[in-house]
């Protein structure tokens, strides 16, 4: 592997690669589009590894990532996050370029919009089922009519109903998702039978990575738009929806320090290249990521029993066997598997691959 002297975020580009033709055959095969979302890697380059798997449309969560991928040549891009209003001009330059959806989630973002819209813009009304973190509840039909009139004869076009079933990431087993699941199809179906007489080629779309990678049902859906399963982590691997073979990235990080008498070691790496997600251990105690060791041009099998206990802004504190320890020197470099991919891509903002390539990332 070539020379590591900082925290350096790894990634495999064949495991990659084949997270998204994973994804993109389950599409296939269930007649659904997949509109995956690239908020987890948000890479230019990363992102041409979907072109070459067929995908056409994208999903991403702002203004500004919707302009850097649609000058990377994407044409099809949904925002999926509820509209800023601050932005519209914005807004409107980028419908001119692209076909544009975003998300109306309220009767007086609609009247804004409709005021101030210039360009044909599509647009879909996020639902919420179960999740609680925004959109319009699912049994809110009076809520929904009430959007749907004030965007009568304007220059927004109605679309469908979108939902992020964040609370899938709550489960801790396959099964668990598939229960959640089962009631978000319900909550969805549910509103699709209510508003399809007036809009009877309504849409409905999808978009988290455990219900995408696990479930096989997806009868009504339209369209998925998971952005987790690119690179997967520690805590979709906890739900069930990956192994550890299909997690795509790896922080390098230097070794600073041994303490053999607590079993220790400090590593460059604090929550500035991490982020500050942590899962819970069977004794109930937080960890920030397991550990492997770097072999040849890859990452090994997590090392047993090896998490960091503890990150500061640029410290990492690693509970270590010490049979383990014995054969560590300052100097040498680890490997952390993420807890949450997102997060640990985004505060390094950048990749480079096991041959030693940078792969770029939008900027901050």
């Amino acid at each position: 592997m070539f020379k590591i002297t900082k925290p350096t975020l790894l990634l495999d580009r064949n495991i990659c690669i084949a997270n998204i033709g994973k994804m993109a055959n389950k599409a296939l095969k269930h007649n659904v589009e997949l509109i995956p979302h690239f908020k987890t890697h948000q890479s230019a380059q990363v992102g041409e590894w979907f072109k070459e798997a067929g995908v056409r449309a994208i999903t991403v969560t702002s203004v500004k990532m919707a302009k850097y991928f649609a000058q990377h040549g994407w044409k099809d891009i949904t925002i999926a996050f509820p509209v800023n209003v601050l932005e519209i001009n914005k807004i409107n330059e980028l419908a001119k370029l692209v076909d544009l959806k975003i998300f109306v989630n309220s009767k007086e973002t609609a009247a804004i919009l409709k005021q101030q819209l210039r360009t044909p813009v599509k647009f879909y009304i996020e639902i919420d089922v179960g999740d609680g973190r925004s959109g319009v509840n699912a049994e809110d039909f009076s809520a929904i009519a009430k959007i749907l009139e004030v965007t009568k004869d304007s220059v927004l076009e109605f679309l469908g109903f979108y939902t992020h079933a964040g609370h899938t990431y709550n489960a801790v087993s396959p099964k668990e998702v598939e229960a959640i699941f089962g009631e978000v199809l319900e909550k969805l179906r549910s509103v699709k039978r209510h508003f399809r007489k007036i809009y009877p080629n309504l849409k409905l779309a999808l978009g988290d990575t455990p219900s995408c990678s696990i479930m096989e049902n997806f009868i009504e859906i339209d369209s998925i738009h998971p952005g987790n399963f690119v690179f997967y982590d520690l805590v979709q691997h906890g739900i069930g929806a990956n192994t550890f073979e299909e997690i795509a990235i790896c922080l390098a990080v230097p070794m600073v320090a041994v303490h053999p008498e607590r079993q220790e070691v400090v590593v460059y790496s604090g929550w500035v290249h991490q982020g500050k997600d942590s899962l819970l251990d069977v004794d109930g105690n937080n960890y920030y990521g397991v550990v492997v060791n770097l072999e040849g041009e890859k990452w090994t099998a997590p090392i047993p029993n090896a998490k960091v206990i503890k990150v500061s802004q640029e410290h990492g504190v690693i509970d270590l066997p010490s049979k383990v320890i014995d054969g560590l020197k300052i100097g040498d470099v680890l490997g952390i598997l993420p807890v949450h991919a997102c997060a640990t891509a985004v505060m390094m903002g950048e990749f480079w691959t096991l041959e030693g390539e940078r792969l770029g990332m939008m900027p901050k």
